[in-house]
């Protein structure tokens, strides 16, 4: 079991944890959503963003290092100011001659007076935004330093910014902190610079339930990367058992990838913008369908069977043949597939 130590620096632990900040939660709830208090939401998730072409022209003119296209963890939205945070997840932080200081500069642009633009939204809705930084606390004060330089760099250079902040996610024995220093508790509206909201309970996995349970665009250590892996897997087959157990034959269940995968992440697919990760995304989904239809045919001849632009369908044809498939279906584990290879794409990719 990771320790929160460690899960700190994971990047979909990160991520989840900004998701949860701004979940509806009733109080008690062992997690206290300050970002949704200072209202807060989820605009996107990976969405790809751009700056307008004339400034990314300027930004190639300057010599700086950048990207032409960037890809946030996650976009958040605070209606009442129209303010858009650009949050990116990071395990460390980097130095100004890094390759993650090139995405860190076209976020910062991009962020600027002209994000709406970027956004695809009209001037009126956007006044204020900021590309923000979420790293372990150990490593806020140096992400903080390296985000002013690479500010600078881009003022000298004419270049228009937005906000450029880091803030800090501290393991404490008994709950997760969020730091955040005066730029940030003011763009967030923060009460103060250390806000307590998770609470962690001795010999826990500290993970909390994932909304994202596996990001393909996360750097992650292998073992992680397979914990996640499992964990997106595992959903998916109980969104098939659950549905079968419920069915009353006869019946043919139709199971589709996007709402195969909306049951997964909590409905967090619906916001996710990254055609590349969706792509990626819909592969799993079609490996692990191809595997559970494997195991359940061979028992239940023609029983599960992938209907070309339709999905998957699921013949349930009286009460025996609904409890054969149901028996198949709980002896399944994904346990026996390889967790750390990834499929290679397809006729559907």
């Amino acid at each position: 079991m990771s320790t929160l130590g460690e899960l700190v620096r994971d990047p979909v632990f990160q991520l989840n944890s900004v998701l949860w900040l701004v979940q509806p939660l009733p109080g008690g709830a062992g997690m206290t959503p300050v970002l949704r208090e200072a209202g807060f939401e989820v605009h996107a998730v990976a969405p790809p963003l751009a700056p307008p072409p004339d400034v990314l022209l300027r930004l190639k003119d300057s010599g700086l290092a950048h990207q032409d296209r960037v890809l946030p963890d996650v976009v958040l939205r605070q209606a009442r100011n129209r303010r858009f945070a650009l949050i990116e997840c990071k395990g460390r932080s980097f130095g100004r001659d890094s390759t993650n200081a090139s995405q860190a500069r076209t976020l910062i642009v991009i962020a600027g007076p002209r994000l709406h633009e970027s956004l695809g939204l009209q001037p009126s809705d956007v006044a204020e935004g900021a590309a923000a930084f979420l790293v372990p606390e150990a490593d806020a004060s140096r992400m903080r330093a390296t985000l002013a330089e690479l500010r600078d760099e881009l003022t000298q250079a004419n270049l228009q910014c937005g906000g450029a902040l880091a803030v800090g996610i501290d393991p404490q024995t008994d709950a997760l902190i969020l730091i955040a220093d005066e730029p940030a508790r003011r763009f967030f509206d923060l009460a103060s610079g250390r806000e307590p909201f998770m609470q962690v309970e001795p010999d826990t996995d500290p993970r909390p339930l994932y909304f994202v349970p596996y990001d393909p665009d996360c750097r992650q250590s292998d073992d992680e990367r397979a914990f996640c892996k499992r964990v997106l897997f595992e959903r998916l087959h109980a969104t098939v058992l659950g549905a079968a157990g419920r069915a009353v034959p006869p019946a043919t269940l139709t199971f589709q990838v996007e709402s195969l995968l909306n049951e997964a992440t909590l409905g967090m697919y619906d916001l996710w913008e990254n055609p590349e990760s969706n792509r990626h995304m819909r592969r799993l989904v079609r490996e692990l369908m191809a595997r559970i239809g494997k195991v359940t045919n061979t028992e239940c001849p023609d029983s599960l069977q992938q209907v070309q632009g339709t999905g998957w369908e699921l013949r349930l044809a009286d009460d025996a043949s609904q409890a054969k498939v149901l028996a198949v279906l709980a002896r399944f584990s994904c346990e026996t597939m390889d967790l750390r290879q990834d499929p290679e794409p397809g006729l559907f990719d």
